[in-house]
């Protein structure tokens, strides 16, 4: 408890420090987005009318993530702050405590009414408990896969979101953000079919995954997930649980086993150790994809590239 205490009065002092002694010298921030699928989608509805800043950059994951003094003056400084949920970025919890009450905190999840899916249960995705794991809040509510934007049509429905927002806070950009809403929902579908096309053939091959972050990916194009490596990528899985997922691998003739570039491949290596299962890269936040209104086009056309590569080699 007193760490907490401490965790927040230090939490604070930074907003403090950053909303005072730097508000004369400080840009504003305008619009902030967490992610990078969400900054490309928030960054296609703004255009040319700002600029969006990306609060996680590089190759970091949301997944145990520790806030900087500088993301705090981002945050500090912004009218809008777009994030998935507080159930995915759950470092803001702080933060957004610590940050001024005028800063507005958009939660696309929320304000797109988007439908979580729950996580599959076990290694196998068809046990009735996940090693120990309770899978909601300590408040009992219901915590899912929140990876939401792996399928487009969430992404259209976050993309109306955020114009609402967007338009709200900065009326004058309204008929700007609504005709490049229109745009950017084109290509989104348009992508959609390209994608359901190429993966057609696809859809009877078992793989296997490093951890349950991809099943709005799966279900959108009718793809053949059979198990995840890890339940959480930030904690190791139990001998029983490799083991588990070995014997499936085996049993189903798994061709694929794929790893994220956020995390070591030391797991992924050790399932597919005497078979002849082949290793694939998935990177759901597109870590290696310049940021952008069009990461979000690269970074599902990676996903669908990468399961066909895998297939084909």
């Amino acid at each position: 408890m007193r760490f907490r205490y401490l965790n927040k009065v230090v939490l604070a002092f930074m907003a403090f420090l950053f909303s005072t002694t730097m508000i004369c010298a400080a840009e504003s921030k305008g619009v902030v987005a967490t992610i990078k699928p969400l900054h490309s989608l928030v960054s296609g509805v703004v255009g040319d009318t700002g600029k969006t800043h990306l609060l996680i950059t590089g190759n970091s994951s949301p997944h145990g993530f520790q806030i900087k003094p500088s993301q705090m003056e981002t945050l500090s400084n912004a009218k809008i702050v777009f994030y998935i949920s507080d159930d995915f970025e759950t470092f803001l919890k702080g933060p957004f405590d610590a940050i001024p009450n005028q800063v507005v905190k958009s939660s696309v999840v929320k304000k797109a009414r988007l439908r979580i899916l729950p996580f599959r249960k076990g290694a196998l995705w068809e046990e009735d408990k996940h090693e120990g794991h309770n899978h909601s809040s300590q408040e009992g509510a219901f915590i899912g896969d929140m990876h939401v934007w792996l399928d487009p049509n969430n992404a259209v429905k976050m993309i109306k979101a955020i114009t609402r927002e967007l338009s709200e806070i900065y009326p004058k950009n309204r008929n700007t953000y609504k005709a490049n809403a229109r745009d950017y929902i084109q290509k989104i579908l348009s992508l959609d079919s390209e994608l359901a096309g190429s993966l057609a053939d696809l859809k009877n091959n078992p793989f296997i995954v490093l951890h349950d972050g991809y099943q709005y990916f799966e279900k959108n194009y009718d793809l053949n997930g059979i198990g995840s490596i890890q339940f959480d990528p930030n904690n190791y899985s139990s001998p029983k649980r490799i083991k588990e997922i070995r014997t499936k691998l085996k049993t189903n003739s798994a061709m694929c086993v794929f790893r994220e570039p956020q995390f070591s491949d030391r797991l992924v290596k050790t399932v597919i150790e005497g078979t002849s299962a082949r290793i694939g890269l998935l990177d759901p936040l597109g870590s290696s994809i310049d940021d952008g209104p069009k990461l979000y086009f690269k970074l599902l056309r990676n996903m669908g590239n990468s399961f066909k590569q895998c297939f084909d080699s």
